[in-house]
């Protein structure tokens, strides 16, 4: 096993096709099978289940994906803090945050690394909140932006925004009056995000502490499912400005405060067994920074700085 053979393994879990695969790191299919193959036999169990329309991982295979993962970020970060002379602020940089969030901070950060620090290489990596801490922990991402996150031993976690949970609905949608209770929404079908979920848990105790239930009209792990039902009329959903900004400034969804209201808080998250890195660093300072502008100018409304 090595690390080519391990960088052509994630390529090809990724792309789920050996084909496109190949393409993509400029090797010929039967040289990227071949090494496939090799490594196969070195760890001796099947990675890959080879499929007409392309290749799954094996539960092996996606084991060792998250490994792999790990282990050329850690040789990436390596090479950064041995060539820091060339250029201090350089490398390979991953940004793991939830859809919500990435709807109104993702572009802004990738315009202003391209600006500030040309030679940054950005992932923005956009999975549910539930997973958020985990891709920190595994080594999966350098940065998570997670959903009221408590503080552990492992991770060194600061606040940075917190946001208003808003009642987001269609226009034709009659609700009784733009600020609402919850029991204004216990006759009203609903459409959720999908448990395990800080925000989800949030809306069941308010429920609960009405003792009220629900209508649970559907449910999903991204914000990016739930607004196109929600812009349809199929439903309402809870969830921070910040996720729907756009369909609410072009009137397609329209927002509705809680009474009491509810909030979540968004922080800033790595790992405390991470090397210092003045990449991670310089992102993290972007991230605040764009952070106090986008509230300061409006574009990030019905939140304020932790």
């Amino acid at each position: 096993m090595n690390l080519k053979q391990l960088a052509y393994f994630v390529r090809v879990v990724e792309l789920r096709n050996m084909t496109h695969a190949a393409e993509s790191l400029h090797v010929a299919q039967p040289a990227l099978s071949q090494q496939m193959a090799l490594l196969e036999d070195d760890v001796g169990v099947a990675l890959l289940v080879r499929r007409p329309r392309g290749v799954e991982p094996t539960v092996e295979g996606q084991l060792l994906y998250r490994q792999a993962q790990t282990i050329l970020r850690q040789v990436d970060s390596i090479h950064s803090i041995l060539t820091r002379k060339a250029d201090p602020v350089s490398g390979a940089v991953s940004v793991a945050m939830a859809s919500s969030t990435a709807r109104i901070l993702a572009l802004p950060l990738i315009r202003a690394v391209r600006q500030r620090y040309p030679a940054i290489e950005l992932e923005i990596v956009d999975i549910p909140s539930a997973d958020l801490p985990l891709a920190i922990q595994q080594g999966r991402v350098d940065i998570s932006l997670p959903p009221d996150e408590e503080n552990s031993s492992s991770l060194s976690t600061t606040p940075l925004v917190v946001e208003e949970l808003l009642v987001l609905a269609h226009p034709s949608v009659a609700l009784p009056r733009t600020r609402l209770s919850i029991t204004d929404l216990a006759d009203i079908p609903l459409i959720l995000p999908r448990p395990p979920n800080k925000l989800r848990m949030r809306i069941d105790y308010a429920f609960m502490n009405a003792r009220l239930r629900y209508q649970l009209l559907a449910q999903a792990s991204t914000s990016a499912i739930l607004l196109p039902a929600v812009s349809e009329g199929l439903g309402v959903t809870i969830l921070p400005y910040s996720a729907a900004y756009k369909e609410i400034h072009t009137g397609a969804i329209k927002a509705y405060h809680l009474t009491p209201s509810l909030s979540r808080k968004i922080s800033l998250c790595t790992s405390k067994s991470a090397p210092d890195r003045p990449a991670v660093t310089a992102v993290i300072e972007l991230i605040r920074s764009l952070t106090q502008g986008l509230i300061d100018d409006g574009t990030w409304r019905h939140c304020e700085l932790a």
